[in-house]
């Protein structure tokens, strides 16, 4: 019995201490766990304080704002505006604070003014509310202006706020499109939006939340940086002269591709640049208006992409062609400054053709010249005179000298994806190559690569790298573009010979529509023929000149390619050259070389803005200057060209107003050269023909180029 007892005793004892010693390690590991629960709460609060502060801070506040710098300005080289941008604003709702903040009557409150302001259902607003209930930032409109953020913000709206923005505006259309290309809401493209992106996009600025003196939530803003404005070497003045005179050609001639480039021979720095066809960069994927709805649809989807492709392309960078009888100047240069040609001796008889190895490569005269010396060959524009100089030229010389001109070589301008053009191999260039390589077939150039050679031809013999940039300036000048002289492809004694020399293709040669009264002209025309094998309906025809001849300030190059066979071009490209330049070259500050024209002749032009129609044209008139009359609005907003340009009397002033083109003026076309029946049939319904019935038309009043009243009459004399 005592036994069981103390058995009992011993159990009890055993089993006591059992518990106690498990009581002991659970409260060590109680004090263990607890310490280390206070080290981590420890090492959390003061250690990733900050971080994890952060996350609750951005769950709160939602993530960090972005402020749009505008983008910079583009401007001519008078400082006149081509591209801008205008501050906008987008609407931001934050559908987290409308779900949880808000009461059901403010929702509604919010929700009606926001679908009368957008002209929406309110369900579909209260949709997008609900489909993210967690987010902080929903865009609900963009681009309102300011005058609307106001008139919102009277409201006193819950859950939205503004984010800055910007739209960018061309305000002058089709200016210059294709070089100045366009910004598609994220970047440039194509032209100078597109070369100059880093420049122009500015830096985006930041709003974003942050943890100040222990637990106070702040915002911390980092201001954008605009971006820079880009000064163009274009000038506004000269490029409105260009594109209004390469229009009227191409409604004329309707050829598949036209361009033009004006140029400082001496510096590389381009006036104007044009090409056809052309697109609007305010629109600038809208190709249905700008082709018509019907033609648009007429297209595949593959044609289509072309299309849009096409309208950006710019044909004097982007496309190279053979440039004819327009290179044979620099040819004839090159045999000049190797010695292998003497302008005072040098006698070619033209028969019509010429044999070349086993090919005839007859003149564009099948009668042939007869005997012609260096000016008459040039002035006639004569192949088999221009290639029996090539063949005194060795053909290692002649292709070096292709290359020093710049053919084949990129001419470094400042605009993205510049041609190469493509030439001849050495081991390719055989007797034929040559030949009618130089007459400026069978190799290709770009518009550009030709200009630029053609004015070391007569600059003193350099070839510049042509720029359309002089400047890009923040809040300091951020880069400055210099005259770039590449090297020295002939000497001042070539050049001056060439230069004085082509002036006998517009007094006695092929070029004389280009004359320009009281000033010297020099220049040459161009015609090549397209595909292989050749086809007499596809030509591109051009013409390049430059004046005075003394002294050449400014080189102009114009090119149609492919006119319709059945159109009747008849000598009418130079003409396009004079009537470009005429007025530029007084706008240059030119002075008139004819001793016989009159000073009154020349005058100055007045400031007619802010003056209404009426008034402007009677200002016009005591100066004896045309006006044409752009928009149907009263008042005057802006003239073309400006006051204090000195202008031949006669001459048009473009007067700009603020809406659609009044109905009641119609354009006079130019009708010279065109038989009465051509004239007719341009004039359609709008004009009327008086003083001929027949024949080829030579002389009109009013003159071409102004603006008369619906039905009038145009008296013309003809040629029977």
């Amino acid at each position: 019995m005592e036994n069981n007892k103390n058995t009992k005793r011993n159990n009890l004892r055993i089993r006591k201490e059992r518990l106690g010693r498990r009581a002991r390690i659970l409260a060590v590991g109680y004090v263990f766990i607890t310490i280390g629960l206070i080290w981590r709460m420890g090492y959390i609060q003061f250690v990733e304080g900050k971080k994890y502060a952060q996350k609750v801070l951005q769950s709160i506040s939602g993530k960090e704002v972005i402020i749009h710098p505008l983008r910079g300005t583009i401007v001519d080289r008078n400082n006149k505006v081509i591209a801008s941008s205008t501050i906008t604003y987008n609407i931001i709702l934050d559908p987290y604070q409308f779900l949880n903040d808000l009461t059901m009557e403010k929702q509604q409150e919010t929700y009606k003014a926001l679908a009368t302001f957008m002209n929406k259902p309110i369900e579909e607003i209260e949709q997008t509310v609900l489909l993210s209930p967690n987010s902080r930032y929903k865009i609900l409109v963009k681009d309102i202006s300011l005058e609307e953020k106001e008139m919102l913000g009277e409201l006193h709206l819950s859950g939205i706020w503004y984010e800055q923005s910007f739209t960018r505006n061309y305000p002058r259309g089709q200016f210059a499109s294709q070089l100045i290309g366009f910004y598609n809401k994220e970047k440039g493209q194509y032209g100078i939006e597109q070369f100059f992106e880093k420049y122009l996009k500015g830096k985006d600025g930041r709003v974003y939340p942050t943890l100040h003196q222990g637990d106070v939530i702040m915002t911390e803003t980092v201001s954008p940086v605009n971006g820079a404005t880009v000064v163009l070497t274009i000038d506004e003045v000269i490029q409105q002269y260009t594109e209004k005179i390469m229009v009227k050609y191409i409604e004329l001639l309707k050829p598949l591709n036209a361009s033009a480039i004006a140029m400082n021979p001496k510096t590389g720095e381009i006036y104007s640049m044009f090409s056809y066809p052309y697109a609007n960069p305010q629109s600038y994927t809208n190709l249905i208006a700008q082709i018509g709805k019907d033609s648009w649809y007429s297209l595949s989807t593959t044609e289509q992409a072309i299309k849009l492709n096409e309208a950006w392309k710019n044909y004097n960078i982007h496309s190279s062609y053979e440039p004819g009888s327009t290179f044979k100047p620099l040819m004839v240069a090159a045999a000049l400054e190797e010695g292998y040609l003497d302008p005072d001796t040098f006698v070619v008889n033209c028969t019509g053709s010429i044999d070349v190895f086993d090919t005839n490569i007859k003149c564009w005269d099948r009668y042939g010249h007869g005997k012609e010396n260096l000016s008459q060959v040039l002035a006639n524009s004569c192949n088999p005179g221009v290639i029996s100089i090539a063949n005194e030229v060795p053909t290692d010389i002649f292709l070096a000298y292709m290359k020093k001109f710049g053919a084949g070589e990129l001419t470094g301008i400042d605009l993205p994806a510049e041609e190469q053009g493509l030439l001849h191999s050495i081991k390719n260039f055989g007797p034929v190559e040559k030949a009618t390589a130089s007459m400026g077939q069978t190799f290709m150039m770009t518009p550009l690569q030709l200009i630029t050679g053609f004015s070391a031809l007569i600059n003193g013999g350099y070839l510049f790298e042509p720029y359309v940039v002089s400047q890009v300036v923040g809040e300091t000048v951020i880069y400055e573009n210099t005259v770039d002289i590449k090297r020295q492809v002939i000497s001042n004694e070539t050049s001056e010979i060439m230069t004085k020399m082509l002036e006998q293709v517009i007094t006695n040669g092929t070029g004389r529509a280009a004359a320009i009264t009281g000033y010297q002209v020099g220049g040459k025309t161009g015609t090549a023929e397209k595909g292989f094998p050749r086809n007499p309906n596809k030509e591109i025809l051009s013409f390049i000149g430059y004046a005075p001849v003394e002294n050449p300030e400014i080189i102009l190059l114009v090119i149609f390619d492919e006119i319709p066979p059945q159109i009747n071009v008849g000598g009418q490209i130079p003409r396009v050259f004079s009537e470009i330049i005429t007025p530029v070259l007084p706008y240059l500050g030119i002075q008139n070389q004819d001793l016989y024209t009159p000073i009154l002749n020349v005058v100055t032009v007045p400031n007619v803005i802010g003056e209404d129609i009426y008034n402007a044209i009677e200002i016009l008139n005591k100066k004896s200057l045309t006006y044409n009359i752009k928009g149907g609005g009263n008042k005057i907003f802006e003239q073309y060209p400006p006051d204090g340009t000195n202008l031949p009397q006669n001459f048009e002033v473009t007067l700009y107003t603020d809406t659609d083109n009044p109905k009641e003026l119609v354009n006079v076309p130019y009708l010279i050269g065109l038989t009465i029946e051509e004239a007719k049939e341009i004039l359609g319904e709008s004009l009327k023909i008086e003083g001929a019935i027949s024949g080829e038309i030579l002389s009109q009043i009013p003159k071409a180029n102004i603006k008369i009243e619906k039905n009038s009459k145009i008296i013309v004399q003809t040629m029977n």
